[in-house]
């Protein structure tokens, strides 16, 4: 599966924690998700419940 780039990456849990995670890719799969940054895997669930990735819009000046 290809990384998706997230500047904001919220993972929801079964037991109901959120994990947080900035400026970073990942790649979701059923029931978990693989977090990496600047290539490397930093982070690996497999309790998701559902994860919410957000981008920041890009502006003009």
């Amino acid at each position: 599966m290809a990384a998706t780039r997230a500047d904001l990456l919220e993972i929801r849990h079964h037991d109901d924690r959120i994990s947080r995670y900035e400026e970073v890719t990942y790649c979701a799969w059923i029931g978990g998700v693989t977090v990496y940054r600047d290539g490397a895997e930093i982070a690996r669930h497999d309790d998701v419940l559902g994860a919410t990735a957000l981008r920041r819009a890009a502006t003009s000046h």
